[in-house]
């Protein structure tokens, strides 16, 4: 199992340490519940591509730490519309592949 897998199957265990560790130590149960994004977020940091994952990840962050501290869920999710225009000026397209017959020629969408 390489290191990678390691970690990736690790986090759910240290993401429940981390929640557990700062509830009961703080009281503070309600934001630290956050920390179980890790468990989605850890896979996609250690892959190959991460460049082009990171992203969402970012506006996620971005949503929820603004609508926790300042409280403006409503016109901020807005922001969420920009990941598909962040694909479409950016995303290398890898998702397709040519593939070239003896007869014909198809393309397939991964």
């Amino acid at each position: 199992m390489s290191v990678r897998n390691k970690i990736v199957a690790a986090t759910p265990l240290i993401a429940l340490i981390v929640f557990l560790t700062i509830g009961f130590t703080t009281g503070i149960w309600h934001p630290t519940w956050i920390v179980f994004f890790a468990i989605f977020i850890v896979p996609d940091l250690l892959s190959k591509h991460f460049y082009l994952k990171i992203y969402p990840i970012v506006v996620l962050a971005v949503y929820l730490t603004l609508g926790f501290y300042f409280g403006i869920w409503h016109p901020l999710w807005i922001i969420f519309l920009t990941i598909p225009v962040y694909y479409i000026l950016f995303g290398r397209g890898k998702h397709i592949k040519k593939i070239e017959d003896k007869d014909s020629e198809r393309i397939e969408i991964l």
